[in-house]
Parts: C-alpha cells; structure tokens; sequence
C-alpha cells in the first residue's frame, strides 16, 4: 500500500471506502508539504483540486486588496478544503495558508466525485462535514457583522489557543502580536489593544517572552459568546467548544 493510499484510508471521510476506491482515487492524487505561511489557495484561481490536510494545521482567511487579512476558519489535521469551491465549478473564494509545517494531499476534483459515486457512505460523511464548516462560516459573518470587537476578541483568543496547545494546557500561550489579532477579527490595532490592556490588568492574560499567556480561561471565556461555532476545526473532532 503507497503512502497516498496510507493516508486516504486513515481520513474519517474516506476510511469506509473498499480499498479498490482508495488504490483509484490515490492513483490520482499526489502530497506535498508546506512551510508555514506558505499559501496553498489563493482566492480567485481555478478550483481544480480537493484537497486533504493529513497533518499540520492551516488557516482559511480573505485578504483584501490593501492587503488587511479576516481570518474565517482554522483546520487542524485531518481536514477537507476547497471542495466546496471544486465541486461547484467556481474558483476558489478563499485563501489557505499553513500555519505550521503541513502535509497536504491534493486530488482532482473528478477523481473525488467517481470515489462519492461508488461509496455513497463516503458521500454522506461528506456532506456532513461541509455542513458543518457551512454553520462555522455563517456564523462567522454573523459574528463580524454583529457582536463587538471584544466578544469576538475574546473568542479568537479562546479558539487559538485550543487550537495550538496540546489538549489539557493549563496556560496557554498565545503565538499572536496585536497586528495579528486585529487582522484575523477585522478591527484596527488600537481596538484590539484596549481589550488586551484591560484583560492584563484583571489577570486573564500575562505578556511573557513575546507572546501572551492566558493565566484564567474561564475568566477570558466569560467574555465570550456562549454559543459560538469555534473557528477551529478538525475532523477528528467536528464541533469544538
């Protein structure tokens, strides 16, 4: 069995294939890795491929043409991206990017549908997770639209933390400066930096070593809303809290 195949089978969306799907989708299909910040879609190209984040971690985001960046959504392994835009037959309406350094695997679009043809239990488990991921984003922009700069804040914070600390991290470290917290929730610096002063001075968060600490995470979750969809997604694990 080829690595490709090695990694089909182990995602939750294809594991239920037989293997002779598995052996003529991997036929197809090629790896490659990335470094992080390397984008992997760019908004506005040809949606050619689906592709399967088989480790590392990446982020979906828009970039305006200033340059301002909003992030949407973030996917940890194992992940399905840019099928949405593939198997509409319209260009890609997102950026990628890895965050970390990632294995990708990337497939043709019709490769893809033949496995779905084949195994309608593939099919369904597909549909479900893009559901999922369609919730995540309306929610998103809802939330963009409408809750203030320090509920979203605070849910970012929240998200991203869970999403790059091992399970169980009783202070989670914050890999973020205030430029990029401000552009992944779409407000200016000095919004960003009222709610971070404010969130020091009431020992939810330390600066250390150039990068912030949450020291009270029930305390910052407070600040949070009670029933968002988190950014932070992963197969492995559908709805994060």
């Amino acid at each position: 069995m080829s690595r490709v195949e090695e990694l089909l089978g182990s995602n939750p969306l294809f594991a239920p294939a037989a293997r002779e799907s598995i052996a003529r989708l991997a036929s197809r299909a090629w790896l490659h890795r990335c470094v992080p910040e390397q984008l992997i879609l760019v908004e506005g190209e040809p949606a050619l491929n689906i592709h399967a984040l088989a480790s590392g971690a990446v982020r979906v985001f828009h970039m305006s043409p200033a340059g301002d960046e909003v992030t949407l959504r973030l996917f940890r392994a194992p992940a399905i991206f840019g099928e949405a835009e593939a198997l509409s037959g319209i260009a890609y309406l997102e950026h990628v990017a890895a965050v970390e350094e990632s294995v990708i695997l990337s497939m043709p679009t019709e490769a893809v549908l033949e496995l779905l043809d084949a195994e309608p239990r593939c099919a369904v488990l597909m549909l479900r997770d893009v559901a999922a991921r369609l919730a995540i984003s309306a929610y998103n922009e809802k939330s963009l639209a409408f809750d203030p700069v320090t509920i979203r804040l605070a849910n970012y914070l929240i998200d991203y933390a869970r999403w790059t600390n091992p399970e169980g991290t009783a202070e989670p470290v914050v890999r973020l400066n205030q430029d990029q917290m401000a552009a992944a929730v779409g407000v200016s610096r000095r919004s960003v930096a009222k709610d971070m002063v404010l969130w020091q001075k009431d020992g939810l968060l330390q600066r250390r070593e150039g990068h912030y600490v949450i020291l009270d995470q029930a305390g910052l979750q407070g600040y949070c809303d009670p029933d968002r969809l988190a950014l932070a997604y992963s197969l492995a694990g559908r709805r994060e809290r």
